[in-house]
């Protein structure tokens, strides 16, 4: 007869066979751990991971902007009936459809509005830029979404705003959930957070480098490589990403636009002085809008369809005032145009602009504030030809000039609208002009008013906390891993695997610290197993107490090479660490 199976031994069998797998899993993981810690080197496991979450954000961020452009098509469908440019709709609709359509779009954006407001009592929706600068990083996923959807809502139904702030918001929540799901420290919770803006940007213009520079240069106001590095990766990535659906021409591109090498620099250096002086109207406009609107008030769906019937009425005269304005820009860089036509397209879309923004509609001023800068630099060479000629090449030149030139003086960033501008048309010829446009533009702009459009989200300007008075506590975190003396090598080489702590701290049961032991130790020499941590560990390295301040922790992290120093209290104890690229992020 046949032997009865042992189900006894099966499953020890099976134990065996999943102990050997789980064994041989840990040791491949040691091994490529090992070979990423050699390759980083002294620069730092934490900076090196923070890249790998740049990657992953920019993923996120590219696939939320391409969902949320795929919405924003079926909501202006629902809205129009039909699927294209939405300039090209609001022309092909009938006056009436004009302006209830935009009407009725600011009731449910404002709808939406006040029910988040109702479900969610004392969570006031948080903007990417007061998230990063005023704000922990924390981006509450509820309080986000119905401001998005009333952003969709307004957009899709043709208000004179952009869709790029809600990609930008959009791609920055997802930042914050990914940081907060990985427990990352405060300052890594914010870097993310502007990573996903970055990611939103980039995605939205096709230009991976502005992106970054937007948020270096308008909302960290540093660009250290500790934050740039990551900001750039992420909005690279999220730059490929988006390509899949937009392509990889510049959104600009254009036969005519082609900038001669030799230009009128003095000229130029004027268009800047006009775009510096034509800013701050627009910014007291956007200013004054906002209070107008405050002081009726009226409900949230009231003042948002009223800004929509405005801006109905303004489409009667001019329809191109509809959306962000991109589809206009396109036709002004591509198409011969008249100056009555450009005249009132400067003049409408100020005002719808000023209209929608001031009624609350969420969205961004980004693309008609490009809009309204290009009009200008064309009508400049209009009026006032370098040859006496009306050169059609010329006029989108100066255009794109004008573009630049009045989004440096409304942001107060130079460096992001050169490089906006750049990407946006791949003209190189635009490069040296552009630099003379936007600094002049920028620090006129800036002598007459000093805030810039983003100062209400940004608050007011702080100066960096001085290291004399800035604290360990202020960013100390639990420890990541934390062992004793009878830690076998498995259990060691498993905590190196399953967290990202480059080293491992070994107390006594009392939780006084009695050393570290970082990767390479494990792979030196052969020990016993009753004195294995003992063997490896460094004994008591070098620490800090919370009180401390944050300079002393800096100077401990370059002295000692390593990348997180353990923190104790009076008696020894460990209490938690402090990473370097914390430090250097919040002295940065």
């Amino acid at each position: 007869m046949p032997a009865k199976p042992n189900p006894r031994r099966a499953h020890g069998l099976l134990e065996r066979f999943r102990v050997g797998i789980k064994s041989a899993a840990y040791k491949l993981a040691w091994r490529i751990r090992l070979r990423l810690s050699a390759a980083a080197g002294r620069t730092g496991a934490g900076h090196s991971g923070m890249l790998l979450w740049a990657i992953l954000i920019g993923i996120l961020g590219g696939l939320g902007s391409a969902a949320f452009r795929a919405v924003n098509l079926q909501l202006t469908w629902l809205f129009t009936g039909q699927s294209r440019d939405i300039v090209m709709i609001a022309e092909s609709l009938s006056p009436i459809e004009r302006v209830w359509i935009p009407t009725i779009g600011g009731a449910l954006a404002g709808f939406a509005l006040m029910l988040g407001a109702r479900l969610l009592p004392g969570q006031r929706p948080l903007e990417y830029l007061e998230a990063i600068r005023l704000g922990d990083g924390v981006m509450r996923v509820r309080a986000t979404l119905l401001p998005l959807l009333s952003s969709l809502l307004s957009v899709s139904a043709g208000a004179s705003i952009g869709r790029e702030g809600g990609m930008v918001q959009l791609s920055a929540m997802l930042g914050s959930v990914l940081g907060r799901c990985l427990s990352v420290s405060q300052p890594k919770l914010k870097l993310m957070v502007a990573c996903g803006g970055a990611a939103g940007l980039a995605s939205g213009f096709n230009t991976p480098l502005a992106g970054a520079l937007f948020i270096a240069e308008v909302v960290l106001q540093s660009i250290a490589i500790e934050a740039l590095g990551p900001l750039i990766v992420s909005a690279i990535t999220a730059t490929l990403v988006i390509r899949h659906w937009i392509g990889i021409q510049p959104i600009f591109a254009s036969a005519v636009l082609n900038a001669p090498v030799t230009i009128d620099l003095p000229r130029v250096f004027e268009l800047g002085l006009v775009a510096g002086l034509a800013a701050p109207v627009f910014l007291l406009s956007l200013e004054l809008s906002r209070s107008v609107f405050r002081r009726l008030r009226f409900s949230l769906p009231t003042s948002l369809a009223l800004g929509g019937l405005m801006v109905g009425l303004i489409s009667l005269v001019r329809p191109e005032v509809w959306g962000n304005g991109h589809g206009v820009v396109e036709a002004l860089f591509r198409e011969p145009a008249t100056f009555d036509f450009v005249l009132s397209i400067l003049l409408m879309k100020f005002l719808a602009t000023v209209i929608a923004s001031g009624s609350g509609a969420v969205g961004g001023v980004f693309t008609p504030t490009l809009l309204i800068g290009a009009a200008l630099g064309w009508l400049f060479e209009s009026l006032f030809p370098a040859t006496g000629v009306h050169s059609t090449g010329v006029l989108v030149t100066y255009a794109a000039l004008g573009a630049g030139a009045f989004l440096a003086a409304t942001t107060h960033a130079p460096v992001l609208a050169i490089l906006m501008v750049f990407e946006m048309t791949l003209d190189a010829n635009l490069l040296f002009p552009l630099i003379i446009a936007c600094l002049t533009s920028r620090y006129l702009s800036a002598a007459l008013r000093s805030k810039s459009i983003y100062a209400e989200s940004l608050g007011p300007h702080r100066p960096l906390l001085p290291m004399y008075l800035a604290h360990v506590s202020d960013l100390m975190t639990k420890p990541k891993a934390v062992m004793d003396l009878s830690t076998s090598l498995d259990e060691l080489r498993a905590a190196f695997c399953t967290t990202t702590a480059s080293r491992i701290w070994i107390t006594d049961r009392h939780g006084l610290l009695l050393g570290a032991i970082a990767p390479a130790a494990i792979t030196q020499g052969h020990w016993e197993s009753e004195a294995l941590a003992q063997s490896l560990m460094q004994p008591q390295p070098p620490s800090i107490q919370p009180m401390q301040p944050l300079g002393e922790a800096l100077r401990l992290l370059i002295e000692s090479g390593s990348e997180e120093l353990p923190v104790v209290d009076g008696r020894g104890r460990l209490i938690g660490e402090v990473s370097r690229s914390d430090v250097l992020l919040s002295l940065t």
